[in-house]
């Protein structure tokens, strides 16, 4: 897998408006939290124990399935069909029927997979819970005064309805026969409604749906590295610009980012900063260019020399260069996770 400079950033959309601050939207990529997790690409997934483990299985299968960095595939599944013989064979040897590290690694070794999922569902429930709520009604209504004269309180049934979700992924290295990953991951839906409305209430199968959904994106995110999404605000004040030419290209420079063109913006503030070198907007402008095409070293030089030409605190310098600092040791941990 190709990761560029191990950080990927790419512009979505402008957003400037007469009361708004200047910003770009962008993605970048971060690293798993588990490396370990996230360097082990080929993997088997067997079943995990508890209500339905079969079954969600194949859904955790499913998750490393859509898992794609570069347009590259992120993982390698092993052929479920081969999987399922050699597990039959394996469990039908074991009196409990539950597939220990050992025996997991020794299916992997089989299939030629260098890690195996398996695990627990610990929750998979949903709860009513019925409750009253207060209301209040119109019962003299003056219509010449336009204005209710009397008000009355009444009482309607109310239904929340909680799901919860729990399980404990964990990672197999099959030439060790390790755990190299474990977690307990959770995941929550809840809705409610009065009898005076008329929205339906989710079915209790819904909502554990919403709630397994939310786990299974942690565990995504534990697993191996994932895009976010990132708002990065731009300065447009002129303190600092000794030139008229270069107020204008500032401001010329914004306007073509806020037409998407971000590429010609950072050339024109890149001429700007020739004319007026000292500006802190300029250079934090820079700052975002270098930033939004992976040259994070750059960016933070860059941030730092804009902070150091102010007098003080500016939150969007403090916000970038902790941004930038974060980037960089992102950066490396991607590097690890190739």
């Amino acid at each position: 897998m190709e990761i560029r400079q191990g950080m990927i950033l790419v512009i979505l959309v402008f957003m400037l408006s007469a009361c708004a601050t200047p910003a770009v939207n962008t993605i970048s990529l971060v690293p798993a939290k588990s490396t370990e997790a996230a360097t082990l690409k080929q993997v088997a997934v067997l079943p995990f124990e508890g209500q339905d483990g079969k079954k969600f299985a194949s859904e955790i299968e499913g998750v490393l399935a859509s898992i794609n960095i570069g347009d590259k595939q992120y993982f390698t599944l092993v052929d479920r069909t081969v999987l399922e013989k050699l597990l039959d064979e394996e469990t039908r040897l074991s009196q409990s029927g539950v597939v220990d590290p050992k025996t997991a690694a020794k299916i992997g070794k089989a299939v030629g997979a260098k890690g195996i999922y398996t695990g627990v569902i610990t929750t998979a429930n949903s709860i009513d819970n019925n409750y009253s709520a207060k209301r209040d009604r119109c019962v003299n209504y003056n219509k010449k005064e336009k204005e209710c004269k009397q008000w009355q309180e009444y009482t309607v049934s109310c239904t929340k309805r909680s799901a919860a979700f729990s399980f404990i992924p964990k990672l197999i290295e099959v030439e060790t026969g390790r755990v190299v990953y474990a977690n307990n991951i959770s995941g929550a839906a809840e809705a409610q409604v009065c009898q005076d409305q008329q929205t339906p209430l989710p079915s209790g199968f819904e909502l554990l749906g919403r709630a397994k959904q939310t786990a299974k994106e942690t565990f995504r995110t534990d697993i191996a590295p994932s895009y976010v999404n990132v708002r990065v605000e731009l300065m447009d004040f002129t303190d600092g610009i000794t030139t008229k030419d270069a107020k204008q290209k500032l401001k010329n420079g914004l306007d073509y980012a806020k037409s998407g063109r971000l590429d010609r913006a950072c050339e024109i503030w890149g001429d700007a900063r020739i004319l007026s070198p000292d500006s802190p907007s300029i250079i934090y402008n820079l700052g975002v260019c270098a930033e939004t095409t992976g040259d994070l070293e750059q960016a933070l030089d860059l941030y730092k020399k804009s902070d150091r030409l102010l007098n003080k605190p500016d939150g969007r310098i403090t916000i970038a260069l902790r941004r930038a600092s974060s980037a960089i040791e992102n950066k490396k941990r991607l590097n690890e996770q190739k």
